[in-house]
């Protein structure tokens, strides 16, 4: 399945989302005009992302340096996540100017429609097996382009190289490549733990197969961009790129990495009484690509280690038996030689559940509590593994293989980390088996409450096994439970960035205000920026290219009758059934969906920005309703 194109916003963006989604594409379509002095002739676009529950994962073992994970650090584990797309995305609008000449290389322009983020002009030329230069050391928002940019690279023969590295390394072009002028419109909070980062990659990649006019599948720009991220100098896994660019509307996202690469939408299921998930930002920005050392790419050694030792106890290996060591495992990998040789014990139909149970049991028994040293690693290894490991250096050669920088002043808390990797893999398959309403992990009472418990629970582990919370996030998950949430856990990769909340519907106005009263009005005096840091969403679609994109007919007037008219109906409709019938007549004939969800001071807001179609507003209702003074 490819990228779909879409010439109307309203296909993508929903209900109360596309007031302000017309505004912004067409505030990104003006400033692009502005800037090179024609329209772009596309708009990319491609979500951030919220993770209900997720793991850990790598296929590094399978892809020379390539390291991939998936989710709440257990997709770089092998492991199943399930993340879901959010309402906020990256933009990226472009024109495509072919390049005659091989002689001459293809120039790309890249800007910004914030302008704290400077222009950048970057070369590619026909045959410069690099691509382009990203120095991972210096932390610039363009490398995020040039990540996607390098993974995309096209070959006008569109043979894909798995093993090559991006969209233009993917897909080698033998003739120039075009030159580009590209505008970037972010609204995902970045730092958030919403992937934002992922979304900029992914969008990039989406916009450079369009402008080589390349046909690629979902699947594969997945694979490009994940390879594309590492770039930036993380060991990034599948997950944020899956989800960006494969969502499904209405639905979280089962992604699977073993054996290989794939996706299937999981519904929450319709007896489920009205729900919302809700995004709390705890204001600690949390910048993976900074702060990798000490955190993420601590945690893929971590996990590396611990694999390989828990894989040569599952076949009971010690000192007296020692094995050679046959490289890099995933702790998913682990599941495998478990039941492997569980079969070759004549225990037969052995599920991964079982699998996990098992694996859980011999992680307290196999690993010592607290943080191992360095020398403590090398002992623990030489156990199983003989000579093959005399010193950290051997350790460091083959375990952080690909994995940048760590610092290891900490120690390696490998039962800890196992246990949390273990714990989340089997959180994700019992969601998806609460959501299709499957015993005996469907207990047969309230969906909402069940799914709320494991999101819970993978907040706790998150918190003491796998240290990836915060003294912030701790307090903002506890927060949101006391207000009304049946379940609150961190999403992404934790350190900071945001919450998700399950809220019954009925009470997330009150929710979001108790949020409001009892953590951000403590931290903050300016409040003026409070919905951009607590909002409620509903999944959404993932990437997708518009061009000669369409606003609705009367975008403004429809973004105003919106917020007008749920306002007065909070008040009269209930009382006033004349009304209700003029309103529905008028609703019908315009052509908007109204919420009811409006404030007086979303309607004064509107007045002020548009006061000539808010005017022509309040008179319709004036003449209908003969209030007289409307001012």
């Amino acid at each position: 399945m490819t990228v779909p194109t879409e010439k109307a916003l309203d296909k993508v963006y929903i209900g109360a989302s596309l007031a302000p989604a017309t505004e912004r594409y067409e505030s990104l379509t003006a400033a692009f005009r502005d800037r090179f002095g024609v329209n772009p002739g596309f708009v990319a676009r491609s979500p951030g992302r919220w993770y209900t529950i997720y793991c850990f994962r790598s296929y590094a073992h399978h892809f020379s340096d390539l390291s991939i994970r998936s989710g709440e650090h257990i997709d770089y584990c092998g492991f199943s996540v399930l993340p879901m797309a959010v309402d906020r995305d990256v933009l990226i609008a472009v024109t495509v100017t072919p390049n005659t000449s091989a002689e001459e290389p293809s120039v790309i322009t890249l800007t910004n429609i914030d302008s704290k983020y400077a222009d950048a002009v970057f070369t590619h030329s026909v045959g410069d097996k690099n691509v382009i230069a990203i120095d991972s050391s210096v932390h610039e928002w363009s490398n995020y382009f040039k990540c996607g940019y390098k993974g995309s690279k096209i070959r006008l023969t569109y043979f894909l190289f798995f093993f090559a590295q991006g969209v233009h390394e993917d897909l080698r072009l033998q003739t120039p490549a075009p030159h580009l002028n590209v505008m970037v419109s972010g609204n995902v909070p970045a730092g958030a733990g919403l992937s934002s980062s992922s979304a900029f990659v992914c969008a990039t990649a989406v916009a450079v197969a369009r402008s080589n006019n390349a046909t690629l599948t979902k699947q594969t720009l997945t694979e490009t961009a994940i390879r594309g991220e590492r770039y930036a100098g993380v060991q990034c896994g599948g997950m944020d790129q899956s989800i960006s660019i494969m969502a499904s509307p209405s639905s979280a996202l089962l992604i699977q990495f073993h054996p290989t690469l794939s996706a299937s939408p999981v519904l929450i299921p319709p007896i489920t009484r009205p729900y919302k998930f809700v995004i709390a930002n705890s204001l600690v920005t949390s910048d993976k690509h900074v702060t990798a050392a000490r955190n993420y790419n601590l945690r893929v050694l971590e996990t590396r280690v611990a694999a390989s030792i828990l894989g040569a106890a599952v076949l009971g290996h010690d000192a007296s038996d020692p094995v050679a060591f046959k490289g890099l495992q995933t702790l998913r990998d682990v599941c495998d030689v478990f039941i492997a040789h569980q079969a070759t014990l004549g225990v037969a139909d052995v599920t991964l559940v079982s699998a996990l149970q098992s694996l859980e049991t011999l992680n307290e028994s196999v690993f010592s509590d607290g943080a191992y040293t360095r020398e403590d690693v090398v002992v623990s290894l030489q156990k199983y593994f003989g000579g093959s490991f005399a010193a950290w250096a051997d350790v460091d050669a083959v375990f952080s293989k690909g994995v940048g920088s760590v610092y290891l002043d900490g120690g390696l808390a490998l039962k800890k980390r196992v246990r949390h990797v273990l714990g989340e893999a089997k959180r994700v398959l019992e969601f998806t088996e609460v959501c299709a309403l499957q015993a005996p992990t469907y207990k047969g009472g309230d969906v909402l409450t069940e799914l709320g418990d494991l999101m819970n629970a993978s907040q706790a582990s998150c918190a003491s096994d796998f240290n990836c919370s915060c003294k912030e996030l701790d307090e903002l998950t506890a927060l949101c439970r006391e207000s009304g949430a049946v379940g609150s856990r961190l999403t992404g990769a934790g350190w900071g960035g945001c919450t998700v909340s399950l809220v019954p519907e009925e009470f997330v106005e009150s929710f979001i205000q108790k949020v409001i009263d009892g953590y951000y009005s403590k931290r903050e005096s300016d409040l003026s920026n409070v919905k951009d840091w607590i909002f409620a969403t509903t999944p959404g679609v993932g990437a997708v290219v518009f061009e000669d994109f369409q606003a609705p007919q009367n975008a403004a007037l429809v973004s105003m009758f919106n917020r007008l008219l749920s306002a007065v109906l909070a008040n009269i409709a209930a009382t006033n059934a004349t009304f209700q019938t003029w309103f529905l007549n008028t609703n019908a004939y315009i052509g908007i969906f109204t919420t009811f969800d409006s404030t007086a001071e979303d309607v004064i807001a509107v007045y002020n920005t548009n006061e000539k179609a808010a005017g022509n507003c309040i008179n319709s209702l004036d003449s209908f309703l003969g209030w007289g003074n409307h001012s």
